[in-house]
């Protein structure tokens, strides 16, 4: 697991969802790529 300092949880918590979402997806469900796509944008900046 990652260690994060205390500016970087925002992103660590992305990070988080991000996961969350990945997980969440399985085929013949409702395609949320586009969430997962602009939340990883946001972390990445």
């Amino acid at each position: 697991m990652r260690q994060y300092l205390e500016f970087e949880k925002p992103v660590a918590e992305l990070e988080s969802k991000i996961e969350e979402l990945r997980r969440m997806t399985s085929p013949g469900e409702i395609n949320i790529a586009d969430e997962v796509h602009r939340l990883s944008d946001k972390a990445d900046k």
